[in-house]
């Protein structure tokens, strides 16, 4: 039986229905940094708790994007053969186009009014780039609508931009449920200490930011490909 929900959320059951398969992209995104990490110790330089820290944030983004673009092949009907793999290679060889759309994404912020919180407002900017850097991928590679990678990219971004206060309250939520404890009772416990931030805190904080930028995404790319409602 066809299966008629939205193309949003054929897509979000598709990524907690594989949730294995996240996992093993995540072991092999996390090996890939650490070789990297060791490349730069052995040249001397090593990384620095911000650097160790965007590093993390990128094995997330980059995992979770290669596990969407599986959702997306599976799920869109009018998916080109072997765009998974074409999307994969586009986000990984994206490092120009990425730093680009981090510069954007940083204006866009500065526009918008900084948080004060650095890592949430670097996150933000990194996320947002990969986003935006999967969305022309898609744009590239399947043309929906007949539009290009720039075309489907702006209007992703519009509705990621439309869809910011939906995407926090799925932050939030998810940090709490995982947690047990209020996000912002964490964030200023530390604030008030001047102490840093548990490592477990840490680690959960990045994992509701992926997830509510991929969460997003998939109702962005739902209205986008088939203007069916959101998830």
């Amino acid at each position: 039986m066809t299966n008629t929900a939205p193309l949003s959320t054929r897509l979000v059951d598709h990524l907690i229905a594989e949730r294995e398969s996240l996992e093993n992209l995540m072991t092999q995104e996390g090996s890939r940094a650490l070789h990297e990490e060791f490349l730069l110790a052995e040249s001397g330089e090593l990384p620095d708790r911000q650097q160790r820290l965007t590093r993390m944030r990128a094995v997330g983004a980059r995992a979770w994007l290669r596990h969407l673009a599986a959702a997306l092949q599976a799920e869109w009907a009018d998916a080109p053969a072997g765009m998974q793999g074409q999307l994969e290679l586009w986000v990984a060889r994206g490092g120009d186009r990425l730093e680009a759309l981090e510069i954007e994404e940083e204006a866009a912020l500065e526009r918008e009014g900084i948080s004060g919180d650095v890592d949430a407002d670097q996150r933000r900017v990194t996320l947002g780039a990969y986003v935006r850097l999967f969305a022309e991928g898609v744009g590239e590679i399947g043309s929906p609508g007949g539009r290009t990678g720039p075309e489907f990219g702006r209007d992703i971004n519009l509705i990621m931009r439309r869809e910011a206060g939906e995407r926090r309250s799925v932050e939030k939520a998810s940090f709490e449920a995982w947690t047990g404890s209020p996000m912002e009772g964490a964030l200023e416990n530390a604030r008030m200490t001047a102490a840093p931030v548990e490592p477990s805190v840490i680690r959960m904080l990045e994992a509701a930011g992926v997830w509510s930028y991929v969460r997003t995404l998939c109702i962005a790319l739902g209205e986008t490909i088939d203007g069916q409602s959101p998830a």
